[in-house]
């Protein structure tokens, strides 16, 4: 009676609906199709309109329509939202709104149905894509689905950032997921000699995020094994858009907006304080009488005023401009379906001399005639970076090394004439002069072409044919001004020149066969796959610029020309490969995978392998016992068990052959480049998974899945004796797992008439562990050890114990365990002080809509790992005059503050405070929120007066704030894949507003 009465409140509430001066009444009823029982509280909308009602107690309802109205929307939660046309008299029958049941998911070679795809899989739509403003749609995933690991060290626009799909996988050979777009596999390769400086090119940027339709992320065996050898890291399918029916449709969305230095505590001391600093470190080393002498001299070295002071990193920072526009025409005339696109970007970076400029277009084709079908996915990218190298050993012209650790407080950055100051000390504003300085630019053409053709040839079988090409050409050219930058004066310039082609073709051939009968549903897939991938490169250095100083800087105008170099390679794969589904009732069902690989990167004696899974699938909810559950309205139990490999190294890495420029004497000669190794074979990755979906009253869904993945045959750069004449061999000498949690949770919590609200929280728990190595021996680095039995990326180094109160020295533990210490940094042993990986990661939000306006909210969170300051004896910590930190200044120990943090500063810093230690490794714990939007849809009776049919505003901000954990010091905790950071480029925070119009 209650809920009853409720419900008759909504509708007296919420049946009230405008109407112009001409209307005509719809009465009608609406009932659920499962049952046949009427749906009570159910929205009845005239479409584009804010006109509605809900239903009764009995499913029935009467609305006045606006004249000229044709189309009313039916929704309830837990249904389908249904459209009916306007008619006097309705009667709408609602079907059940199971999600799992009704997804499709997009593999690649074949699109299933949720409910018969056994494998784990997450699918982001293009709602949750186009939230995030950043040239590569892979920050968007960033916490929204479990299982995949972003490792986003740097926040330079375009750059490279890497991926991890349920943990590292591999020690030595590629970590990087397989992407297909629209069904074709693409190159995304860390290509470019500024690969090894963290500045390249990131592939994925070559696609615009206003394209995609959806994202599918294939993560276990039974999703994966039908790619086979290069499935061991996970699979991102990316599906673009394409011409939907009806008429067509033009969309324009426009965004602009500023970029700015995100929140941090790297915070430098100004002038004065430094120089009280450095007075006193001169005096604790001896180097100075007393603090006046040491003061009045340093004051006279540097040329200090007295009173100016200079924020260098604030000059080498700016606010950046961010600017997106794209267009898309699509529809559907006749059997023909379009979708045509134009995009242009343009972001600035929040350090000078770094932005990112994009142009793309795509075009998707497809006719249908009988039984034929023919179509072409095709795109086209040209970009353009700016930047400089990121290298963890720093490289003093780019404009933070130089800011942080070579620029002084005291320093002004020009004279009294306007000319730039302490240029031979690589004065970053000079170096990075957008007229006379430096160049490292990175210029990208991107085609992808995909034609393709599919016979239906009756009773469920049918034939495609596709054949993908992506083609990448990369142009880099790297300048040392000869006016500015010390390294390039003393050769009057240098410029080098890296121009590379990737060519990637792929022709897959499949055939398959689906057949329903009664209960029984069968889905095979039988293909053939030939890949054949090209890659060449030159490489061009020139000096002595003859017209450098009126701005000449390109490498066609140096006066001398010194090393060329060229290269060519090639790559053959060849596959076969089947994959079945079956299903009885919608009930049980079961999935069987097959494929076999030969690849011409191993060894002759391994260059075949087979690649397999198995998966399980039980409804519960298709059976009697829960059939008519209106609480649990789906539960699903899910199994899976297969092979998959990784064939990601070098091409000719089990090759032995002979490289050209080895000359003598003025005589062209070749030598002996690499030893064979024909016994090199494929990374072979055994995954299990075992995994339940639930979703209550249609509108909570929980998926948790247990996972265990091992990889044996791991693939591992070992070195060789000096006897041979060789340096290193890439052997199958190791085994490593991954082994994992996963838990996601999304849900409608309020949906009626006017508002909807929905909200989601994920977690993923992870522990990676190296099972086996050769010999069973540690491979032991200066900070890092891998070892049997601990993580990848173990940290192993001496741990910091503090400061000694009574003479302000620094503490390190003596021995491998236990509370010892001493003052001797070369007398403590190495520790085992955590690891680089997140024991757990993930994200939450949530989204809300309410008549025109709409707010969401998303965060992402890491917890569990550490981060290890790389440079901080340069950036900050150190005790050789170099700019240094507030918290040096305010916190170090003197005889007056004997519990200072930090040992007492002492120029040389004869006592090693500085060297590398746990006193610079950190929590690597944060919680960010990630985005935050809010947006106004204007009314449709307004917009369409203005021939409109949508238009939308919207404000957006990424990156509002990061909490990061409390001993953490840096400009951004999240870090590289190895946990390092150093002269890090700091987060950035990105705010925009934009306006979204459907014609």
């Amino acid at each position: 009676m209650q809920k009853k009465v409720l419900y008759m409140l909504a509708f007296l509430l919420l049946g009230v609906g405008w109407a112009s001066a001409q209307v005509s009444s719809v009465t009608g009823t609406v009932t659920s199709a499962d049952d046949g029982e009427p749906v009570i509280g159910a929205s009845v909308l005239v479409k584009g309109t804010t006109t509605g009602t809900v239903t009764d107690i009995d499913g029935n309802f009467t609305l006045s329509v606006p004249a000229g109205a044709k189309t009313l929307v039916v929704s309830y939660i837990g249904f389908q939202t249904q459209e009916v046309a306007v008619a006097p008299r309705v009667t709408i029958s609602l079907k059940s709104d199971d999600k799992l049941l009704d997804e499709v998911v997009v593999t690649g070679y074949t699109t299933q149905r949720r409910a018969s795809f056994t494998g784990a899989a997450a699918i982001v739509d293009k709602e949750a894509l186009n939230k995030k403003t950043d040239a590569s749609f892979m920050k968007s995933l960033e916490g929204a689905v479990p299982g995949v690991q972003m490792n986003n060290a740097t926040s330079m626009p375009g750059t490279f950032g890497s991926v991890f799909v349920r943990g590292r996988g591999s020690l030595n050979s590629g970590t990087a997921p397989l992407y297909v777009i629209d069904g074709v596999p693409v190159n995304a390769e860390n290509e470019g000699s500024s690969s090894t400086s963290n500045n390249n090119v990131d592939p994925m940027s070559a696609l615009n995020p206003s394209d995609i339709e959806n994202i599918t992320i294939l993560k276990d065996a039974a999703a994966t094994a039908i790619y086979g050898s290069r499935a061991g890291n996970g699979v991102i399918v990316i599906t673009t858009k394409k011409g939907a029916e009806g008429a067509t449709t033009v969309n324009f969305e426009m965004k602009q907006g500023a970029v700015s230095v995100g929140n941090h505590n790297m915070d430098y001391a100004d002038a004065k304080s430094s120089m009280d600093l450095y007075a006193k470190g001169w005096v604790a080393a001896g180097r100075a009488a007393d603090y006046d002498a040491a003061y009045k001299t340093l004051t006279k070295n540097y040329g200090w005023d007295g009173t100016s002071s200079t924020d260098w990193f604030d000059l080498v920072t700016r606010t950046g401009h961010y600017q997106d526009y794209n267009l898309n025409v699509s529809g559907r005339t006749g059997k023909t379906g379009y979708y045509l696109g134009l995009g242009y970007m343009d972001a600035e970076g929040i350090v000078i001399n770094s932005d990112f400029s994009r142009f793309t277009g795509r075009l998707n084709v497809d006719s249908k005639f009988d039984r034929l079908t023919v179509g072409a996915n095709t795109s086209f990218t040209y970009s353009v970076k700016n930047g400089f190298s990121q290298g963890l050993s720093g490289t003093m012209n780019s404009p933070l090394v130089a800011a942080v650790s070579l620029m002084k407080p005291f320093y002004t950055p020009r004279d009294a004439n306007g000319n730039y100051t302490h240029i031979d000390e690589v004065n970053p504003l000079a170096v990075n002069d957008p007229e006379l300085g430096n160049i490292n630019r990175t210029k990208t053409q991107v085609v992808n072409l995909s034609p393709y053709l599919q016979v239906d040839l009756g009773r469920g079988f049918y034939v495609k044919t596709t054949l993908g090409v992506n083609i990448n050409d990369l142009n880099e050219y790297g300048y040392n001004s000869a006016i500015y930058d010390p390294d390039g004066r003393e050769r009057n310039g240098s410029g080098s020149q890296y121009t590379s082609r990737t060519t990637v073709v792929t022709w897959t051939n499949i055939g398959g066969w689906n057949k329903t009968l009664g209960d029984h549903n069968l889905n095979l897939l039988l293909g053939q796959e030939s890949q054949r991938k090209h890659y060449s490169y030159t490489y061009l250095t020139g000096t002595d610029f003859p017209f450098a100083a009126v701005g000449q800087r390109e490498l066609s105008t140096a006066g001398q020309w010194k090393d060329e170099q060229a290269e060519l390679r090639e790559a053959r794969l060849a596959s076969y490969f089947m994959d079945g589904h079956y299903s009885y009732a919608d009930k049980y069902y079961a999935s069987l995978a097959f494929r076999r690989d030969g690849s011409s990167v191993f060894g002759s004696n391994h260059r075949w392998g087979n690649f397999w899974s198995v998966g399980g699938k039980w409804r519960l909810t298709g059976e009697e016992f829960l059939k008519d559950n209106r609480t649990i309205t789906n539960t699903m139990l899910r199994v899976s068990y297969g092979t998959v490999g990784n064939q990601d190294i070098d091409w000719y890495a089990a090759r032995g052959y002979y490289a050209a420029n080895h000359n003598y004497n003025s005589v062209a000669g070749i030598a002996p480049e690499q030893i064979p190794n024909p016994e090199l074979t494929w990374e072979t990755s055994k995954k299990f998974d075992v995994g339940f979906d639930l979703s209550f009253v249609n509108r909570y869904h929980l998926s948790v899945d247990f996972y265990n993945e091992n990889t044996s045959d791991a693939l591992y750069e070992t070195p060789l004796s000096r006897s041979t004449g060789f340096k290193t061999l890439i052997k199958n000498i190791a085994a490593i797992r991954n082994q994992g949690v996963e838990v996601a949770l999304n849900g409608t919590l309020v949906r009626n008439k006017d508002l909807n609200w929905t909200a989601y929280v994920n977690m993923t728990y992870n522990q990676n562990k190296v099972v086996e190595l050769a010999n069973h021996q540690a491979i032991k680095n200066n900070y890092t050890i891998i070892e049997e039995g601990r993580p990848y990326r173990q940290f192993w180094m001496k741990e910091y114990a503090g400061v000694d109160r009574e003479t302000g020295k620094p503490l390190w533990y003596l021995k491998e365990e236990g509370n010892e210490t001493t003052s001797d940094y070369s007398k403590a042993a190495k520790r085992y002080v955590g690891s680089a990986d997140p024991k757990v990661y993930g994200g939450f939000g949530t989204s809300l809509t309410w008549k025109g306006f709409d707010a969401s909210l998303a965060f992402n969170y890491r917890m569990g790992s550490k981060v290890f300051d790389f440079g901080a004896s340069f950036t900050g910590w150190g005790m050789n005059n170099r700019p240094a930190l507030k918290r040096i200044v305010e916190d170090s120990w003197t005889p007056e503050n004997k519990d200072a943090k930090n040992p007492q500063y002492i120029f040389g810093d004869p006592n090693q405070a500085t060297q590398r230690s746990t006193r610079f490794l950190f929590s690597g714990d944060f919680l960010r929120v990630s985005n935050l939007t809010l947006g106004y849809t204007l009314p449709a009776n307004l917009t369409k007066k203005a021939f409109m049919n949508r238009v939308r505003i919207y404000g957006s901000v990424d990156n509002l704030y990061t909490f990061a954990a409390k001993d953490f010091v840096g400009y951004n905790p999240e870090t590289y894949d190895n946990g390092y950071i150093a002269w890090q480029y700091p987060a950035s925070r990105t705010l925009i507003g934009g306006v979204q119009i459907t014609f």
